[in-house]
């Protein structure tokens, strides 16, 4: 019998029933595939030594006046800056922070759960964890959290070249009870649910970041979003500022004087189920919604999500409001983490590469992400406080790693039609074998789909590329697992068989 081409095609597929998956890839953790193959992600490493205080929730970079890389980090009791390899609290005199806005403790949760006089370990209530909005002005970094309302400014050389503020200080004039902030094209600062009203956006005048009155000698203004629905963040995308809703989105862009800015609806029914899950690829915005993928690229479109199982049964739905987005642009991927049923915090990831159009899943703590360019790697943040930079070393060498390996697993795969039983002889990759270094592979092989189970292996390939197996099945279930001190690239494994009797 000529060889039998055993890999799925590229893209992990979650949905359904392990057989109606059948001979496509339906598990894995710390993988990716590109070009069609299957390889393992990056590993991360520290940037810094000690945890922040407080839970990261938002990132943003940007380079001063002097060409210095600045990476901001808001949590949920602090406001850091990381510039010239000093880390800066420039946390806000009087600051309000959300950090005690969990919902845990005493009397959470529903009654009669859990020991009684315990303070709970979970909560049943929905509680909005706030999370910061950055911009730059200039070389001015801009912020405001839902929690505070109000828009701050920090400079890096306020006090001199080399001296930056040492602390972020109210915009003056600018509303207050702002839910988010963003700096547009035309050098406004928008104030997003300005002053309080869920459906305002106000802007300075341009250049002029504490003239908030509209006159007929400036360019400040504001005006209301006419949707259904109340503001809950605001995204820069190309030309235009993209406004959330709790509803769906609308097109904020420049008209000019005198009116300045207008408004217009761009999609309804698509509503972020965080505004943290928000990521931008430039060409491309991409986010949660309440029970599906979106994307944005000018019109809105539901993207056909083959791990929509993976994420959407195993939310911790309270606390929806901590998943986070990020963009990979070295690999063409949005990730998104996640808290699973157990969870209270983000736990688990997919991935979508969106130039291929397949799909990766995994755990990792992490709960905000920013992509590289101003630095020369990805930045991410676990819930603990540690700030990693990502895809720059082996996984081995990477903190908080575990027992974890990266893997993949196919669902059941007939062999021979599945008529016939056969009987496995060889393993042979494909034509990169030399790029296979520590790579092992398992099967499980069933006779018929409900029939017992039996593992085969771990197989291991020779430097010529050929590996002895002997097994007989009908379907069998492949295992791939890496090894963590190396990279490795699987194409296609094929299996020299010797067809059987028929059942």
């Amino acid at each position: 019998m000529p060889l039998l081409p055993i890999t799925p095609k590229a893209g992990i597929v979650t949905n359904g029933t392990t057989y109606s998956n059948k001979g496509r890839w339906t598990d894995g953790d710390l993988v990716r595939f590109q070009n069609g193959n299957l390889k393992p992600i990056g590993g991360w490493e520290k940037i810094q030594p000690s945890a922040l205080v407080g839970t990261p929730t938002a990132l943003f970079t940007y380079s001063d006046n002097f060409g210095n890389s600045v990476l901001a980090i808001g949590t949920r009791q602090k406001v850091y800056v990381l510039t010239r390899n000093i880390l800066y609290d420039i946390t806000p005199t009087g600051f309000v922070t959300d950090e005690s806005n969990d919902p845990l403790g005493y009397g959470a949760y529903q009654y009669g759960q859990e020991d009684y006089g315990d303070a709970r370990s979970q909560s049943g209530l929905l509680f909005d964890t706030t999370s910061f909005s950055f911009d730059n002005w200039g070389e001015f970094l801009i912020f405001c959290s839902a929690s505070d309302g109000k828009i701050y400014q920090w400079r890096p050389h306020g006090g001199g070249t080399n001296t930056p503020d040492s602390a972020g200080t109210a915009i003056t004039n600018a509303p207050t009870g702002n839910l988010a902030v963003v700096v547009t094209n035309e050098r406004h600062i928008l104030a997003i649910g300005a002053g309080g009203d869920p459906r305002k956006v106000s802007w300075c005048s341009r250049e002029e970041e504490t003239n908030w009155t509209a006159k007929a000698t400036n360019t400040a203004g504001d005006l209301q979003v006419p949707t259904g629905g109340r503001l809950i963040g605001a995204k820069k995308f190309q030309q235009d500022v993209i406004l959330f809703t709790d509803t769906g989105i609308a097109r904020l862009f420049y008209n000019g004087n005198p009116f300045v800015y207008g408004v217009a609806d761009a999609g309804t029914n698509c509503k972020a189920i965080s505004t943290r899950s928000i990521a931008s690829s430039g060409n491309l915005l991409s986010w949660v919604g309440e029970n599906a993928i979106f994307v944005y690229d000018g019109r809105v479109r539901e993207v056909p999500c083959e791990v929509h199982d993976y994420i959407f049964s195993d939310l911790n739905y309270s606390y929806r409001q901590t998943i986070a987005g990020g963009h990979n642009s070295n690999y063409n991927e949005f990730i998104w983490f996640f808290p699973s049923t157990d969870s209270l915090k983000p736990d688990k990831y997919i991935i979508w590469n969106y130039m291929d159009n397949v799909w990766s899943v995994g755990s990792m703590d992490r709960g905000c992400w920013v992509d590289q360019g101003v630095f020369d790697y990805p930045i991410a943040c676990d819930n603990s406080g540690f700030v990693y930079q990502h895809e720059s070393t082996t996984l081995n060498n990477s903190p908080n790693l575990g027992t974890s390996v990266p893997f993949c697993q196919t669902g059941p795969i007939e062999i021979s039609n599945g008529d016939r039983y056969v009987q496995c002889n060889q393993i042979i990759p494909d034509s990169e074998a030399n790029t296979l270094p520590g790579v092992t592979l398992s099967f499980t092989g069933r006779f018929t789909p409900l029939g017992a189970e039996t593992d085969f292996g771990s197989f291991t390939f020779d430097n010529d590329g050929y590996t002895d197996a002997r097994f007989s099945a009908r379907q069998v279930q492949m295992k791939v697992t890496g090894d963590t001190t190396q990279d490795f690239e699987l194409g296609n494994v094929r299996l020299d068989v010797v067809t059987r009797g028929r059942r």
